[in-house]
């Protein structure tokens, strides 16, 4: 009786364990710890009044303004969406958070730079304002496509791994959790600024940027066919 009292408790104790909440953090660069597997959110970001009577519209999980030398301070009328990675260490996937991503584009050298979104394991976090019709202009993938895109930065690197046989399972899991939260981002996006599927690309596909971010496996092979499949749904 005693072993199976003991066994009780143990599976109790792992079930709290998975239903544990995650601490976010934007003043420290301590990353909180977070359980890789835990299931992916089922989300649905809607956009809304960030607070009566305010014209500004707000997605996603919470809303915290980049510091103004990181982005330009006017509209911009978007017709592209552009998806990076923030390139947090590889070796720690259970501990990409959007946070950390906030952290680490208020605290850039020379102005800054930003996003709009950032999107982690601690969910869906909104870095500017936006509005019915227009956003303000980020500083993300060059002049170009700044003055005519809505950007999101998913926390992670090396996103090709995932196809290629690199990825541990806690790369995988986090992964796919973010891509989740991701997709349906985009699609609220899309509906919200009349959007189409072609004009959501990888930082990569900018012309001139040197960039390989998410990564062209990634966002060819996984990325894009869920999105798609969800949009069809």
């Amino acid at each position: 009786m005693l072993k199976s009292l003991v066994t009780s408790m143990l599976v109790l104790l792992m079930v709290m364990v998975e239903s544990s909440g995650v601490l976010a953090r934007f003043d420290s660069h301590e990353q909180p710890s977070i359980f890789a597997f835990a299931p992916a959110p089922v989300s649905e970001y809607v956009p809304e009044p960030c607070e009566q009577g305010s014209k500004e519209l707000c997605f996603g999980d919470y809303y915290k303004v980049l510091p103004k030398s990181a982005y330009i301070n006017k509209t911009v009328v978007p017709d592209t969406i552009v998806i990076h990675t923030d390139d947090q260490p590889g070796g720690t996937p259970e501990k990409w958070v959007s946070t950390t991503t906030w952290n680490g584009l208020a605290g850039r050298d020379n102005g800054g730079r930003s996003t709009h979104f950032g999107v982690g394991l601690d969910g869906v976090g909104q870095f500017l304002p936006m509005y019915e019709g227009s956003v303000i202009q980020c500083r993300g993938a060059g002049y170009k496509y700044d003055k005519h895109s809505v950007q999101i930065e998913m926390a992670g690197r090396n996103y090709n791994y995932m196809l290629t046989g690199k990825a541990s399972p806690k790369m995988v899991r986090s992964i796919e959790i973010i891509t989740a939260q991701t997709v349906e981002l985009v699609i609220v996006l899309m509906e919200t600024y009349d959007i189409s599927i072609e004009n959501v690309i990888g930082h990569y596909e900018v012309e001139g940027s040197g960039k390989t971010d998410p990564g062209n496996i990634y966002f060819e092979q996984y990325f894009l066919p869920l999105l798609k499949a969800e949009l069809n749904q």
